[in-house]
């Protein structure tokens, strides 16, 4: 039996985060039965992957928390970090992060692009503990 795992995108910047979930799936590549979840943002993602570890217990993670004017920046990349790694700890399950903080949409570009896509980085550090 194939291995299982869920992929969760925060689809608010959906522009950057199809690519992302383009480079994770095609990397899974057959070897992982997977189920792709959608949510608004990113700060959705941590109660998405808590409301799934009855059913999985691998997980990726997709999305993007852009800095603007304000500290909301800040607060919300910590609190999903770090309920994520609490998700990894107190529900034993192993959480693949391409959630990208970044300072500016181009940066978040770069990292979606072709030989830098952090969604194909993800799917291969999971791959290369579960393969």
């Amino acid at each position: 039996m194939k291995n299982k795992v869920a992929i969760i995108n925060a689809d608010y910047y959906g522009e950057y985060t199809k690519k992302l979930l383009a480079g994770a799936i095609a990397t899974l590549d057959g070897d992982f039965e997977y189920e792709t979840f959608s949510v608004k943002g990113a700060w959705d993602i941590v109660y998405k992957v808590n409301s799934l570890t009855t059913t999985y217990d691998k997980f990726i993670v997709i999305g993007i928390i852009c800095k603007g004017d304000t500290d909301h920046y800040e607060y919300i990349s910590s609190a999903v970090a770090n309920g994520l790694m609490d998700l990894t700890i107190n529900k034993e399950v192993y959480i693949a992060n391409s959630i990208l903080n970044v300072h500016n949409l181009e940066q978040a570009a770069k990292r979606c692009e072709d030989g830098n896509n952090k969604g194909i980085e993800a799917a291969l550090a999971l791959k290369d503990i579960f393969s």
